[in-house]
């Protein structure tokens, strides 16, 4: 059907050469400069939407990766630690727009436990904050961006459930 339009502005016969792949073409507009899409992708500004899905993938790999090593530097730790890990992992909040982004991300909270029954670092952190603060992670999230302080169940040491006793010298 396009085919069959004829060249505007163009005396009859001139043919121009694709910059792209160097084939010779009677434009069928008289801004034409390629002789098909492909052409024109591959040479031009859009074809950068190429790279962008390259760079996109990438970047994916890296988010997800991030989180696999936060979860196991969680799990690495002893289990009497790991509390002490996420509660570490989870200062850094307000700073670090990726670690919100991992435990935030709705992919990783749709996937089910490991086999051993390990949770993923989003799933985790969000276990932490539902037990200590009463909180989705997200809204723990929330209320950290917002300034303020989320109310929750304050973590004790070893030490200080325990009473101290003074000693007075006789």
């Amino acid at each position: 059907m396009l085919d069959d339009v004829e060249p505007v502005g163009l005396p009859d016969g001139e043919t121009l050469r694709c910059p792209s792949c160097a084939s010779e073409f009677r434009p069928k507009r008289s801004n034409q400069r390629y002789c098909s899409r492909p052409c024109q992708r591959r040479t031009t500004r859009n074809s950068s939407r190429g790279t962008r899905s390259t760079e996109t993938g990438q970047r994916s790999r890296l988010h997800y990766d991030r989180a696999q090593r936060l979860a196991e530097m969680v799990y690495s730790a002893p289990p009497q630690d790991r509390l002490g890990v996420m509660k570490h992992i989870l200062e850094f909040i307000p700073g670090d727009a990726g670690l919100r982004n991992i435990l935030t991300d709705p992919e990783l909270h749709m996937k089910p436990p490991r086999a051993d029954n390990r949770l993923n670092i989003s799933k985790a952190a969000n276990a932490y904050t539902q037990a200590f603060y009463g909180l989705s992670v997200r809204k723990f999230i929330q209320s950290i961006q917002t300034g303020q302080q989320p109310e929750g169940i304050p973590l004790t040491d070893a030490h200080a459930s325990q009473p101290t006793t003074t000693h007075n010298a006789p």
